[in-house]
């Protein structure tokens, strides 16, 4: 065996292990902690473990996110006992008070309590996707622990060729139903909800009652998501994205608006600085009436092109780069 295999097989037995657990396997699972270690292969040993299970192998690191509650203080004494280091990232405020039209059932006065008691202790380093978690993290963990990792998209799942818009007037959405209620119409504002009715809609997921949509698609697994996102985002102008203003909308990160510049279509946004990115004539401003954002709708399809263009620019500076995660190891 040459001397060339035999170093192969040194560094490959010395890699860092690192353990991935997700906290779910939708979205936020895949999108913080999955496909980012997946990017990793090459450069440490990983494994990846079903979502909220901690098994402990000879690990160096694991890597997960969302951590509160009462398992806190069990991984704790682990960490203790084996000498594993932890990552933990959290892409929502889950520990402050949520709208009251998000229906997610989130314990979030038990996360506060128990992240203020043992996250700083737990965690190595945090990582979260936005300033405004960042800042309100600075509570339960020290501030040099902490790293911003703004969402991206994985090039070889999201990289679409240009396809011309529709010359119709149409509307695209496929936002859960934490954007809204049955009761309220939540990130929706009157006014907006208001200019809609009549237009052409189609939906991705469950339509929010105070829409008429004229074709509904189905919810489908997050990995087959970019390309039927693709498919159905392609029949219309402008997809919606929009937010109220409240905190939890503030830690929101500006997903949508990547998954639309990659497809092509103009997204239109809330004027939050959440979509601090986005050209000024695609934002929606807050609250105003129905008449308002007809000339904004207006103005947008004046500057299409300009605005597409504005979007591109934007996504190639947020392809996802795996020595982003490289550095957190180091």
């Amino acid at each position: 065996m040459s001397s060339a295999v035999n170093n192969s097989l040194f560094i490959s037995k010395n890699k860092l292990k690192i353990n991935a657990v997700p906290m779910d396997n939708g979205a936020c699972g895949r999108l913080r902690v999955l496909y980012p270690a997946m990017s990793l292969f090459n450069s440490y040993k990983v494994t990846i473990s079903p979502a909220g299970t901690y098994n402990f192998f000879g690990q160096d690191w694991i890597w997960t996110q969302r951590l509160a509650g009462e398992a806190m203080p069990q991984l704790i004494e682990r960490k203790k006992q084996l000498g594993i280091k932890f990552i933990i990232d959290y892409d929502d405020c889950v520990w402050k008070e949520l709208p009251s039209y998000n229906y997610c059932n989130v314990h979030v006065k038990e996360n506060y309590e128990s992240m203020k008691k043992y996250l700083n202790e737990l965690a190595d380093i945090v990582t979260c996707s936005t300033s405004y978690i960042a800042d309100s993290l600075k509570e339960f963990v020290d501030e040099s622990k902490i790293r911003i990792i703004p969402n991206a998209l994985d090039y070889n799942r999201w990289r679409f060729d240009r396809y011309p818009a529709p010359k119709q007037l149409s509307f695209f959405y496929a936002g859960s139903p934490t954007h809204y209620s049955a009761n309220d119409t939540g990130d929706f504002s009157k006014g907006l909800v208001q200019y809609l009715q009549g237009k052409r809609i189609e939906v991705q997921g469950i339509c929010p009652p105070f829409l008429k949509a004229q074709r509904l698609y189905s919810w489908v697994d997050i990995d087959d998501y970019p390309i039927y996102f693709a498919s159905n985002a392609l029949q219309s102008k402008f997809i919606l994205a929009p937010l109220q203003d409240n905190f939890f909308n503030h830690c929101k990160s500006d997903l949508k608006y990547l998954e639309s510049a990659a497809v092509g279509r103009v997204c239109l946004v809330s004027d939050l600085d959440t979509y601090a990115c986005s050209h000024p004539y695609q934002r929606l401003p807050l609250n105003a009436t129905a008449s308002t954002y007809k000339f904004i709708v207006e103005r947008a399809i004046e500057h299409y092109d300009e605005i597409i263009q504005h979007q591109y620019d934007v996504l190639n500076s947020r392809w996802m780069n795996k020595n982003t995660y490289v550095e957190l190891f180091k």
